[in-house]
């Protein structure tokens, strides 16, 4: 119930309260003409991590998918919408079920192997680098209040980061360091590579 609230909720900001107007738009002009430095490093962080994000659930959810509903149309839709596509599954569809693992054996081991674990935190220390350019909060939050396109994003953003501790604590309640999930976008690979036992395909889906 309360992801459905946070769901509709996230839906009417977007439609109706976040502040700012889509014509100002400090990110789409610049990155078609190829204008990457005239971006506020923050705004263009925020916008890439939109697009690891969704990795990290696809990690996620497919090394524990065999919930009511399957994960991967929604973790592949959150790519395009992010929290919008993840709601409606944490909503109605991560129940527990006594289903086998759906997802394929070879992408099970490929999406715990430390190989892509390692790639993800990469990603994450190239995005981070972005930042190494000087931000300013003073500017985000011009861009917030002149900007639905970063009002929403923002948003978006935040909810994808409570998202990703849930789903940590939800399918490893017995994870060592769990508190590293706290560490924004990359915080569940690490409880992932610190605890690799946990992620081991379960032997009755062996079969698969």
């Amino acid at each position: 119930m309360v992801f459905l609230l946070i769901w509709i909720l996230l839906i009417l900001y977007a439609r109706y309260l976040a502040p700012g107007t889509g014509a100002n738009n400090p990110i789409f002009p610049e990155l078609f003409n190829g204008s990457i430095g005239a971006i506020d490093p923050l705004v263009l962080a925020v916008f890439n991590s939109l697009g690891i994000f969704p990795l990290v659930f696809l990690t996620l959810l497919l090394l524990n998918d065999k919930q009511r509903w399957p994960a991967w149309p929604f973790a592949l839709l959150s790519f395009g919408i992010g929290a919008f596509s993840l709601l409606p599954y944490f909503a109605f569809g991560i129940k527990k079920s006594d289903r086998k693992l759906r997802t394929p054996r070879w992408l099970f081991r490929f999406l715990r192997s430390r190989f892509w674990l390692i790639v993800l935190i990469i990603m994450w220390a190239g995005n981070l680098l972005t930042l190494l350019q000087g931000f300013s909060f003073a500017d985000y939050a011009d861009s917030f209040f002149a900007s639905s396109l970063v009002s929403v994003m923002t948003v978006d953003w935040l909810v994808l980061y409570g998202l990703s501790i849930y789903t940590v604590h939800r399918f490893y309640p017995d994870a060592r360091a769990k508190g590293l999930a706290w560490i924004p976008i990359i915080g569940p690979v690490l409880v992932l590579l610190r605890n690799r036992p946990l992620t081991e395909r379960p032997r009755s889906s062996s079969g698969q």
